[in-house]
């Protein structure tokens, strides 16, 4: 039999607790005098050895001889941290640390053995739920740890784990922010892990804002969005030498773009781009002056925003033709391939190097590791917003008020003269276009119909014969608005000719003289669509002249270019310097478009504009207007 069976091994912490206890119950203990008169806090009197300060477990030991060991004498205090982490990984301690601990680059090294145990028992907690106040270099030394997979799994689980812990510290330790960002997203990249992990935490807007800008203008210019950049891993040195790496090539042109950049000094055509909404969010990120809240922005969107976007893509051409440099290249940077330092101002090393690889954030942030070491593709300028943006946009908002005679001017800034050129051209083709579709928009008041429509009754009353006049009935019924029969529209057709149409009075004539398109459309609908009008039917859909003047159709026939006598007449009061006026019951914005449609084979052009709501004849082309009127 075993003598020992049944008893407890003395060198076990039951055994030593038991004895500790025995000791301080005994009577002797409790009266000898180096205990009298002393109070004494929560730690016991007696402490076992692993307790005391100055006691270090063996596994700690361990762990400082690594660094003088043969295989890691030589390597980098990177190194060193990680194989010391990876044999500490499951160590757990109960020695709690109350003192400081401050330290650039903390490592295990750096400390000393009491906070040595101190960290490994504040971790113990951390990761059974309980982050308690510590030393600011505990943290970070645990998250030097999680960053090389020490205690966690490397991927997305290690990704939330660092997040988990980064914001459980936020309230009192509000430094880590600025390096836990980067982490972060160094970890997604390092570890190729889905992008959308990373817009929480570092903020991606300036680089959705460049994207947004440089894809506008390609846009608008009718290009493709430019190439991706070249990749470095071709351009590496077989020797491991790392050459500077060139800017990317300019994106490839058709022929028409060449030519439009080549003549950059002609102005857009005023009309909207689908592209300039993408372009003009971009202001709102990238530029010092917000022209979306701008007071005339909210009175005139569509203006302020086309001048704004075709103002910078002016800009752009004028930058290609005369500069070395483009204009994103000029207030940004330039989208460079430079050596990168994967999470930079952090203790890391990693057992095995990275393979080759490339990992795209987005558009234009592309991270590539090529023979162990990374490189990152990007705009390396300044990510605040541009001053120089800024001014291009205040000056387009401030000289576009000017030109509308805007009620809330802003103050003149001095731009260079080729700039105001381009701003001025821009706003001129915009506000012609507009004047331009304003012209052509047909107002259609409908409340005019019933008037319309007994005005056409008693032109048709007026043109009847004796004949219709004496059949009683169907003439009362026209007199009222109702509509003649069929059979009665077609024998009405045979007894009316030109000269009874001419024989009407002067006042039905008169008053009726002007008839409209409206006029024309209406009483369309009154005639059956099976029957063939006859000279009566076609007179109430016709414009009557009054008895003084030639007919209508003669009229047109020998009007020159096909003029309408109101046309004609409007033109030759433009010609000698009269007020426009039109004909009552006739519109001027169709007047204005039929002249300008029969004008547009002789000149090639509008002819007629609207010069804040005044109506003119384009100077350029008044006197050919004149002499084909003369010749006619």
């Amino acid at each position: 039999m075993n003598p020992r069976a049944g008893r407890t091994d003395a060198r076990s912490p039951q055994a030593v607790q038991q004895i500790i206890d025995r000791i301080l119950a005994s009577p002797r203990a409790r009266a000898n005098s180096a205990f009298a008169g002393r109070t004494f806090a929560d730690e016991p009197i007696i402490r076992r050895g692993s307790q005391m300060a100055g006691y270090l477990p063996k596994r700690c030991q361990e762990m400082r001889a690594l660094a003088t060991s043969p295989e890691l004498r030589n390597t980098s205090r990177e190194c060193i941290f990680y194989h010391q982490a990876r044999l500490m990984e499951d160590y757990t301690d109960d020695v709690p640390y109350r003192g400081r601990f401050e330290e650039y680059f903390p490592t295990y090294q750096a400390m000393s053995d009491r906070q040595l145990r101190g960290y490994f028992t504040w971790r113990t907690a951390v990761r059974a739920g309980m982050v308690e106040e510590a030393p600011l270099s505990f943290a970070f030394v645990h998250l030097y740890e999680l960053l090389m997979g020490v205690g966690t799994t490397p991927g997305e689980q290690g990704f939330h784990d660092i997040e988990r812990f980064w914001q459980s510290l936020r309230g009192h330790a509000p430094q880590l922010d600025r390096y836990v960002r980067l982490w972060l997203r160094d970890y997604v990249v390092y570890h190729e892990l889905d992008p959308r992990l990373v817009p929480p935490y570092v903020d991606l807007e300036f680089d959705r804002g460049l994207i947004a800008m440089r894809d506008g203008i390609a846009a608008w210019e009718g290009r493709q969005t430019p190439p991706r950049f070249s990749t470095p891993a071709s351009l590496i040195a077989p020797g491991g030498a790392t050459p500077a790496l060139p800017n990317p090539a300019p994106p490839a042109q058709d022929a028409s773009a060449k030519r439009r950049r080549m003549r950059g000094a002609n102005a857009g055509d005023g009309a909207d781009n689908p592209a300039e909404e993408r372009l003009f969010s971009s202001f709102d990120v990238l530029s010092s002056y917000r022209p979306r809240v701008s007071r005339l922005y909210r009175d005139r969107p569509e203006t302020l925003r086309h001048v704004c976007c075709s103002v910078v893509v002016q800009l752009a051409r004028h930058y290609d033709a005369h500069r070395k440099s483009g204009l994103m290249e000029s207030l940004f940077g330039s989208p460079l391939a430079m050596p990168y330092d994967m999470f930079y101002s952090a203790v890391f090393w990693s057992e095995q190097p990275h393979p080759d690889t490339t990992y795209e954030l987005d558009a234009i942030n592309r991270y590539t590791c090529a023979r162990g070491r990374w490189y990152w593709e990007g705009y390396h300028g300044s990510h605040t917003k541009s001053t120089k943006l800024g001014a291009v946009l205040r000056a387009s908002d401030q000289r576009l008020r000017a030109a509308i005679s805007y009620e809330h001017p802003l103050v003149e800034k001095t731009v260079p003269k080729y700039l105001a050129k381009i701003i001025d051209r821009e706003i001129e083709a915009r506000l012609a276009w507009e004047r331009e579709q304003e012209a052509r928009v047909i107002h259609v008041d409908l409340s005019q119909l019933a008037g319309i429509r007994a005005a056409a009754s008693l032109t048709q009353e007026a043109l009847l014969v004796d004949e219709e006049r004496e059949e009683g009935p169907a003439a009362g019924e026209a007199s009222e608005g109702v509509p003649v029969s069929p059979s009665e529209d077609v024998e009405g057709s045979g007894a009316a000719d030109e000269s009874e149409a001419e024989g009407t009075s002067e006042e039905a004539a008169a008053g009726h003289a002007g008839a409209t398109v409206t006029e024309q459309a209406t009483l369309d609908l009154d005639t059956p669509p099976h029957v063939t009008p006859g000279p009566s039917t076609r007179a109430s859909q016709g414009t009557l002249e009054p008895p003084t003047q030639t007919p209508q159709a003669e009229v047109g026939a020998s009007a020159p270019l096909g003029l309408t006598p109101d046309e004609l007449s409007l033109l030759r009061s433009l010609l000698v310097g009269k007020p426009a006026h039109a004909a009552q019951g006739t519109s001027m914005d169709m007047l204005v478009d039929g002249i300008n449609e029969k004008l547009f084979d002789l000149l090639g052009d509008t002819a007629l504009e609207f010069d804040d709501a005044e109506l003119r004849l384009v100077e350029d082309y008044v006197e050919d207007v004149r002499a084909a009127l003369d010749e006619g």
